[in-house]
């Protein structure tokens, strides 16, 4: 049995989220607003932008970043450590009763961090172009993430995350097995997605206490959205294997398959009124032109962002709803800045990094 699966989950009683709670309340009030991302992306330049930054609540990471960094670097590394600083206090507002909730909550980043690596790699990409996106949470440390972005192999990557376990020794072993399958970027990826999504789905089913229901919804919407998206992508398809599907959503296999078939808007909305769990992703697609596929995933992907950062009106002050509403209103400020970040630098349309702005303020 994995470190992860050993993590014990608290069984009802007071989870310690009154504190946590008040903490988060308080520091909300430090998000950007629509008006502070407008102006910051009217910046003439990445200088410009630097110092609006120094300004904002991101200025002690942007000193920090300014000491090893200059230009568009220093900005995408001041916000990565912003992040991980941002991920270490709440680890130590969440100790205790609250630990094990947090502890799911984080799983995502651990997706995003070997599947980051995992591309890297594969692509033979400049280190020094994947480390700024990867994500400082535990059991990931900065150092051990350079440590792993800087492997000359799929092969000796893999080898290094099952030395280490990481993240823990069964997903790791996932990776070792199927590697020993196939060396495909593609094989590997989608062996590593299962495992993780099953393991992830058996620890939230196993949940015992009064935020069981909401972690539930909030883990099959995170899962549903995954699997759109695939059917999205996979719509030309001739035939898609049951396993491309993860496992822990509402939506099943014989809806996300119509999903990938349904060929316009109106069959789509159709497909999803219908089936347990789809209701949620309609409005989206009647708000979406069909015009590209891009465009919906967007809309979808605010959907979610809206509804999980939404937790703060909605969700029992005294539960973990607000927690997670603190980590998607940071998440969705981390990528507004990084997309502005990338506009003043050059790199991206402005107008288009402006369409492509999420700005929630139901704070």
């Amino acid at each position: 049995m994995s470190m992860a699966m050993r993590v014990p989950i608290a069984a009802g009683g007071n989870l310690g989220f009154d504190y946590v709670n008040a903490r988060l309340r308080a520091r909300k009030r430090q998000f950007l607003t629509a008006a502070a991302y407008e102006r910051l992306l009217l910046a003439p330049d990445i200088e410009a932008l630097i110092g609006a930054l120094g300004q904002s609540p991101y200025r002690r990471a942007l000193e920090q970043a300014l000491s090893t960094h200059s230009g568009l670097a220093a900005v995408l590394r001041a916000l990565q450590v912003d992040f991980g600083a941002t991920l270490q206090q709440l680890q130590a507002f969440c100790a205790g009763q609250a630990a094990p909730l947090f502890a799911l909550l984080i799983r995502p980043y651990w997706r995003h961090n070997v599947l980051t690596l995992l591309r890297g790699v594969a692509a033979r990409s400049d280190p020094g172009q994947v480390v700024p996106l990867l994500i400082a949470v535990a059991p990931f440390t900065e150092g051990i993430l350079s440590e792993l972005a800087r492997q000359p192999s799929l092969r000796r990557l893999v080898d290094l995350l099952a030395q280490r376990h990481l993240p823990d020794g069964e997903l790791a072993q996932a990776l070792v097995a199927a590697l020993a399958r196939s060396d495909e970027l593609r094989s590997l990826e989608l062996a590593f997605d299962r495992a993780w999504a099953g393991q992830t789905s058996a620890q939230v089913a196993a949940l015992r206490d009064p935020n069981a229901a909401l972690l539930r919804l909030w883990w099959a919407r995170q899962m549903d959205l995954h699997n759109l998206l695939v059917a999205l992508a996979l719509g030309g398809a001739a035939q898609v294997m049951p396993e491309t599907w993860l496992p822990g959503g509402q939506l099943d296999a014989r809806t996300l398959e119509a999903v990938r078939t349904a060929g316009d808007a109106g069959r789509l909305a159709e497909v999803l009124e219908t089936a347990p769990g789809g209701a949620f992703w309609v409005a989206s697609v009647r708000a979406w032109d069909g015009a590209h596929a891009a465009g919906l995933q967007q809309l979808w992907e605010q959907a979610l962002a809206r509804w999980q950062i939404g937790l703060f009106r909605t969700a029992d002050p005294l539960g973990v709803g607000i927690l997670m509403a603190y980590l998607a209103a940071k998440e969705v400020e981390i990528r507004n800045l990084r997309l502005i970040a990338q506009a003043v630098a050059g790199n991206l349309d402005r107008a288009e990094a402006q369409g492509r702005l999420m700005v929630i303020t139901s704070y």
